[in-house]
């Protein structure tokens, strides 16, 4: 009896330990998305708050994954910042209108920024014997630097973009050059100021006020010249040069017939107007020429006078030279003898 006991008792403990491998076999292979989700549930439908280990790791991990696409922005480089860089930009912009443009450059500008210096020009074209005006002008801008690239995008769609440059001039050891003798030269100035208010000679009171004038002068010049670095440097500056498009810019490329009818037109308005020139030119040129047609007439009618006078004169000495010559006087006829006649 005993040992039918004992095998039961064995057989039972077999059964017990495969059932328990079995089990762990099979929660190693469930993945934690299954058992984050099990977890879960389970929680939910207990009523407890607190999560289990499995699912408060996955929580994690997807937050660390989501925190990467604010990498770049939450990445700051100090010694970046503390360089001292004057970025500027010039841009060569063609709008159809240009009042339009400029109002969205005011737009675009707004609270970052203001215009600093405008030079615009309006010029007369004509379009098909049609009067059009069209503006072209230069804006200076002044923006927050670190608005500079984002209002370059935003100018980029106001127009067609032709020229685009862009500079940055590093003035960091000028900035910091300037700094370092202000601090130096209000040190000194504040010790000459203690030394001055110990003095009694004259002539070194006058001699500490000198220098100590000298040194405020420095400090005013190294002022104006740091908050003007500050400045260029604080607000970059945007220069466009903006145009408007001209009437029959956009025009098709002609074919080789268009060209034909043109160059003909072309000879044909050349002819009309030379022709319109030249009748001009007779027009404003005809009492010139009417006084010089009657002078022409008056110099060739005296001419045939004094010919004419000539050619009568001539006839008329020739006549009494003919007259005078005996030659000229006519010969006698010789009567032939009768002897002869017979």
């Amino acid at each position: 009896m005993k040992r039918k006991l004992f095998g039961l008792f064995l057989a039972a403990s077999l059964l017990m330990t495969a059932a328990a491998g079995c089990a762990s076999k099979k929660a190693e292979m469930t993945t934690p998305a299954d058992r984050s989700s099990s977890a879960g549930r389970s929680t939910a439908g207990s009523g407890y708050d607190v999560l289990p280990e499995a699912a408060s790791e996955e929580a994690a991990y997807g937050d660390s994954l989501a925190g990467l696409g604010n990498l770049v922005d939450d990445i700051s480089n100090p010694i970046l910042d503390e360089r001292k860089i004057i970025r500027s930009a010039n841009l060569s912009i063609e709008v159809e209108n240009f009042d339009t443009a400029f109002g969205n450059i005011k737009t675009i500008i707004n609270g970052i920024g203001f215009i600093q210096e405008t030079n615009i020009n309006t010029e007369r074209v004509y379009d098909n014997e049609e009067v059009k005006f069209i503006k072209r002008g230069t804006i200076v801008l002044r923006v927050d630097r670190s608005k500079f690239d984002s209002v370059l995008d935003r100018l980029n769609g106001i127009g067609e973009v032709y020229n685009y440059t862009t500079h940055g001039d590093d003035v960091t050891e000028q900035y910091y050059d300037v700094e370092s003798r202000l601090r130096l030269l209000r040190l000194e100035q504040e010790k000459i100021e203690a030394y001055l208010a110990k003095l009694n000679d004259l002539d070194q009171i006058f001699k500490a006020e000198s220098k100590l004038t000298e040194i405020r002068y420095q400090i005013e010049s190294l002022t104006g010249k740091l908050n003007k670095l500050s400045s260029l440097v604080e607000l970059s500056t945007i220069t466009i040069d903006m145009y408007e498009k001209r009437p029959g810019s956009d025009a098709k490329p002609m074919t080789y017939g268009e060209k034909l009818l043109e160059s003909l037109k072309g000879s044909l308005l050349g002819v009309v107007e030379f022709l319109g020139g030249f009748l001009l030119f007779i027009v404003s040129a005809l009492p010139v020429l009417i006084l010089l047609a009657l002078f022409a007439w008056v110099c060739v009618a005296v001419y045939r006078r004094i010919a004419r006078n000539r050619r009568l004169g001539y006839g008329a000495a020739d006549a009494a030279a003919v007259k005078a010559r005996p030659e000229a006087q006519p010969e006698k006829k010789q009567e032939t003898p009768p002897e002869e006649k017979q």
